[in-house]
């Protein structure tokens, strides 16, 4: 349990960083600059946290207890994670086979609406706002929650998850093109809902709005 508080702790400062981007509290500069510091410090703390507790809990569900062992290359280094299952470890290279075959497209939906969102708060607080930041908020969820919900869900689409299983004779390791640390603080099935409930609620949001 304390494992677990601590995980959902190192969380927290994700969906921090995104209230700041989006509602931006301390005014569009200093929201901005805020965001970002914790963004490039939260690796810091959330990466070796991962390497301490990688070898006894499950990457899939955050469970700890016995395990089986696979690599996975992230973060230019290969981390040995652990499942308390090997359906979990199947659930868990599912996911991860997805996203790194679809890593470009999963990529642009996520940063590409993030880069548009940070230049135009800041050129907002240069004082030459691009377009309403009610407006660029929106599109950033919109787009987001499309990209996090398809990677949450496709996966695990009964034709694909077949179509994705390795093959008895894989013994390649995992690979994760985006912070893997992430994903391991709540367990990725338990990010996966994250992604799939706030995802839904935005994209209902941003249709809302639109109409």
């Amino acid at each position: 349990m304390g494992i677990a508080l601590h995980g959902l702790f190192l969380f927290l400062f994700i969906p921090l960083v995104l209230f700041l981007f989006l509602r931006q509290p301390l005014g569009p500069g200093w929201s901005v600059a805020a965001g970002l510091a914790i963004m490039a410090g939260h690796r810091f703390v959330a990466a070796p946290w991962m390497a301490k507790f990688a070898d006894v809990r499950c990457l899939w569900c955050g469970r700890v207890g016995p395990a089986t062992r696979f690599d996975v290359q992230a973060s230019g280094r290969t981390w040995t994670m652990s499942a308390c299952s090997k359906a979990h470890a199947v659930s868990a290279g599912l996911f991860l086979r997805f996203v790194s075959r679809f890593r470009v497209a999963i990529g642009l939906g996520i940063f590409l609406p993030l880069g548009w969102l940070l230049v135009a708060s800041l050129a907002g607080a240069a004082g030459h706002p691009l377009l309403p930041h009610d407006l660029n908020a929106l599109a950033f969820r919109v787009v987001v929650a499309a990209t996090v919900v398809s990677a949450a869900v496709i996966p695990f689409l009964p034709g694909r998850a077949a179509a994705t299983r390795p093959a008895r004779t894989d013994t390649a390791p995992l690979s994760c093109p985006f912070p893997l640390h992430n994903l391991f603080l709540l367990g990725v099935r338990n990010t996966l809902w994250v992604f799939r409930l706030v995802g839904a609620w935005w994209l209902v949001d941003g249709l809302r709005r639109l109409l």
